[in-house]
């Protein structure tokens, strides 16, 4: 998970170890080190520049940093700095998939990046989609086996087979109180004509339940408050997919290479290329951070939907933007 366990301590070895990776000859877009520059400055307090930092050996590195999870995050930030590009050579991703055979790490992110960096998208979509904390939730439900046996990768995300139950739950949240969280994911769907889980054409609601997030830390739905929502989700639970979630978003809105089932189209990216794109992203992490609940596993936001959101806010400690 993004710096669960790495401390400022381990920054100068982790970031000697992404630029060892993902620099090579030279950043392949310039995004790459504003977003470490910011990142790193924002959750480790730790500076450097990023153009001439020396790389590190994975022998060196293996020594220093002997702890697994330590490890795993040093490949997820590795992951997520070459997610940010719009084309990733076989070379870096070799060099990422060596460092995580060196470490003795697995980690599907590895997967997802190796297929982008082949071109094979409907490969990557596979391992995007069945590694993150949606598919998850979808596994958790006894009505999906037969779903996903009839109807694939699109019963991961969307609602395939219609359900008036289910629509109607979302529905009847207009009725709740104003300033509420279940009024306030009514208001998110219809304020942007989104379609209720339970009807064909709208996600499904192991989907749904990252639009609570986005409520409860108020970011937006366009390209780069989704991004901000991943980062924002993977540092607010103990779920190992989310981080999956939160690197596939990144190709997704960013690199423009992995297609969304949701859009059924390519999008073409770059959209943390806004201004404070990078320091946007890292608010999210360091806010998700500071929450003191999971807002991913063992939670089902109805059961709280009735409660008012600022309060829901400050008991779980959110902080404001």
């Amino acid at each position: 998970m993004f710096f669960k366990h790495t401390t400022p301590a381990d920054a100068p070895l982790m970031a000697s170890a992404v630029v060892s990776t993902c620099r090579q000859n030279g950043w392949f877009n310039d995004l790459q080190p504003q977003f470490l520059k910011t990142v790193f400055h924002n959750l480790m307090s730790y500076d450097c520049d990023f153009q001439t930092l020396e790389p590190i050996s994975v022998e060196k590195s293996a020594v220093a940093m002997p702890e697994l999870q330590k490890r795993n995050e040093v490949l997820d930030l590795m992951l997520a700095t070459e997610l940010l590009c719009s084309s990733i050579s076989p070379e870096i991703s070799d060099a990422i998939n060596l460092w995580a055979q060196k470490l003795g790490i697995e980690n599907n992110g590895l997967a997802l990046v190796r297929d982008l960096s082949k071109k094979s998208i409907t490969r990557a979509q596979q391992d995007f989609y069945r590694s993150n904390y949606f598919y998850d939730k979808d596994l958790a439900s006894p009505d999906f086996a037969p779903l996903d046996e009839k109807y694939g990768l699109s019963a991961t995300m969307m609602t395939v087979e219609a359900s008036d139950e289910i629509a109607a739950h979302y529905e009847n949240l207009q009725k709740y109180p104003a300033g509420s969280l279940g009024r306030g994911l009514w208001d998110f769907y219809k304020q942007r004509n989104f379609t209720f889980p339970g009807v064909i054409g709208g996600i499904n609601e192991a989907v749904a339940h990252h639009d609570w997030i986005h409520v409860l830390a108020n970011y937006d739905s366009d390209g780069i408050g989704e991004i901000e929502v991943a980062a924002f989700s993977t540092m607010a639970t103990e779920s190992e997919s989310a981080v999956m979630n939160f690197l596939g978003v990144l190709s997704i809105f960013q690199g423009g290479l992995l297609k969304t089932i949701v859009a059924g189209a390519p999008h073409p990216g770059h959209d943390m290329e806004v201004a404070n794109g990078p320091e946007r992203i890292a608010i999210a992490l360091q806010r998700g951070r500071e929450v003191n609940i999971d807002l991913v596993l063992g939670i089902n936001f109805f059961d709280y939907a009735q409660e008012p959101l600022e309060e829901l806010r400050k008991r779980w400690n959110i902080p404001s933007q």
